[in-house]
C-alpha cells in the first residue's frame, strides 16, 4: 500500500506491506521531499492555484511532449525507496510561482522569473506529469497488488500509468483519496467491508423536491414512472440538449458518477464546446468522461477496473476514435466511467435506453456544478445552477424542468 500527499503533518508518504489482515510499515517519506508539494509548486508556476488546480496540470500535460522530462527526473531523485528533491532548483527568496530559482529557469531556456510562455506550458506540464509517474512507480516497489491513497491518488493519469506500467497485477486506488477519504478508513477501522458504492450522501424525497420548485414558482412536469423519466431524458439528449441529472444519494468525493451529473450525447458534434464554453466556463483541454454500461465498455474502450470511480483513463478502440473525438484528451486517451447495474440501476438504465434509441449506449458526463462551485447537493442547489447556466433540461427525481 502506498500513500502520497502534500504532507501537512510533515509525513508526506508511506509504503506498507500487507499480509492477510496486517500492515507492516516499510518506509516513510517526510517534507520537504514531498511529491505532492512539488506537483503543487509546478501548478503555481503554470499560473494555476496550488492545492486547488493540480487536476488542470494533468489534463494540460496530455498535449505536451517530453522535452523537459529529463529536467524533472533530475529534480526528483529516488534511491533505496527514498525520494530526494534537489533544492538547488529553488530559491529561498522567491515565494511566488512555485519558488523556482535561476537554475530551473535556465534549464527552461528562460530568464529568471520570466513568465512562462503559453507555448511552453503544456510541455512543462507533460514533463512533471511523466516524471511523477515514473517516480511513483519506483516508490511503489514490487508486488502483486497495489493500493494507492493520498492526494496524488486523484491523478487519473498517474493511476493509468500504474495500471499499465508498474508490473502490479492489480491496482486499486482509494476513489476519495484526498483528506476527505480518511472518513472511509475511520468507518472501516473496526470491520472489513467492501467499498461497493460512493453514493453515500444525502437523498431527497419527492415532497422535499416539490416544495423547492413550488417555492421558486417554477413550472414543472411530474413524471409518474421511471420509464417516463428515462424516455423524457433520452428525448432531450437526442435533440442535442444538455441535461442536468440529479437522482438518489449524492456521490461522496470529487467526481460525478451519475447521480449529480450534466449529460450530453456523443452524437452531438458541438456537445463538448457547449459544455465547456457556455456551461462550465473552463479550459478547452479539460474533456468530459464517457459513461458506459460496465458490461459493454470493452466494445468501445480499453480501460482498467478503477474506471468505475472515474479514477483512471482509458483508450478508445480504433474503430470508434472518430466518434469520440470530442472527448479524447490526446490521440486515443479518454476518461471512461463504467456503470454497474447493481450500483446505479437508474443511470445504467438511462445508458441502455440511449443505446436502444441511437445505437450508442454512451453519454458524456461531467459534474453538475458551475465554475468554481462544489457539486450540487440539494434540490435548491440544482435549481439555482440550472437557471444560472446554459443547461437545457433538469431532472430531479421524477420532476422535469426545461427552459
Amino acid at each position: 500500500m502506498l500513500t502520497l500527499d502534500r504532507g501537512s503533518d510533515f509525513r508526506c508518504g508511506a509504503r506498507w506491506r500487507a499480509r492477510g489482515a496486517s500492515l507492516t510499515l516499510e518506509h516513510e517519506q517526510y517534507s520537504p521531499d514531498s511529491l505532492g508539494d512539488f506537483y503543487g509548486r509546478v501548478t503555481g508556476l503554470l499560473g494555476f492555484s496550488a492545492n486547488v488546480d493540480e487536476h488542470k496540470v494533468q489534463w494540460l500535460s496530455v498535449s505536451g511532449d517530453d522535452r523537459y522530462k529529463s529536467l524533472f527526473d533530475e529534480i526528483l531523485h529516488v534511491s533505496n525507496s527514498t525520494l530526494r528533491i534537489d533544492r538547488s532548483f529553488f530559491s529561498t527568496e522567491r515565494l511566488a510561482d512555485g519558488g523556482f530559482g535561476a537554475r530551473f529557469y535556465e534549464r527552461l531556456g528562460l530568464k529568471p522569473n520570466q513568465p512562462i510562455p503559453d507555448s511552453l506550458r503544456p510541455h512543462i506540464a507533460a514533463g512533471v506529469q511523466h516524471a511523477v509517474e515514473d517516480t511513483v512507480i519506483r516508490l511503489a516497489g514490487e508486488g502483486e497488488n497495489l493500493c494507492l491513497a493520498g492526494g496524488l491518488g486523484l491523478n487519473a493519469l498517474l493511476v493509468s500509468a500504474l495500471e499499465s506500467r508498474s508490473g502490479f497485477k492489480n491496482v486499486f486506488v482509494q476513489p476519495v483519496s484526498g483528506n476527505a477519504g480518511t472518513a472511509i478508513g475511520a468507518a472501516l477501522n473496526e470491520r472489513r467491508t467492501p467499498l461497493s458504492t460512493l453514493n453515500l450522501g444525502p437523498a431527497f424525497t419527492a415532497a422535499e423536491i416539490k416544495q423547492v420548485v413550488e417555492n421558486c414558482k417554477l413550472r414543472f412536469h411530474y413524471l409518474v414512472t421511471t420509464d417516463e423519466v428515462i424516455d423524457a431524458a433520452v428525448s432531450q439528449l437526442n435533440d442535442s440538449r444538455i441535461v442536468a441529472w440529479m437522482h438518489g444519494r449524492m456521490e461522496f468525493g470529487p467526481r460525478a458518477l451519475g447521480n449529480r451529473s450534466i449529460l450530453a450525447s456523443p452524437l452531438d458534434p458541438y456537445s463538448t464546446e457547449n459544455l465547456n464554453t457556455y456551461i462550465k466556463h473552463r479550459e478547452p483541454f479539460r474533456k468530459f468522461a464517457a459513461s458506459v454500461p460496465a458490461e459493454l465498455a470493452s466494445q468501445y474502450f480499453e480501460v482498467g477496473p478503477n474506471a468505475r470511480w472515474l479514477a483512471t483513463v482509458g483508450r478508445v478502440r480504433p474503430e470508434h476514435r472518430e466518434r469520440f473525438a470530442a472527448a479524447t484528451l490526446a490521440g486515443d486517451l479518454v476518461r471512461v466511467h463504467t456503470v454497474d447495474r447493481d450500483e446505479n440501476p437508474l443511470y445504467w438504465k438511462l445508458l441502455h435506453a440511449a443505446g436502444k434509441a441511437t445505437g450508442l449506449p454512451v453519454l458524456y458526463n461531467t459534474s453538475f456544478n458551475l465554475f468554481g462551485e462544489p457539486l450540487v447537493c440539494t434540490p435548491r442547489d440544482a435549481v439555482r445552477s440550472f437557471y444560472s447556466s446554459g443547461i437545457d433540461a433538469l431532472f430531479i427525481g421524477n420532476f422535469f424542468l426545461q427552459k
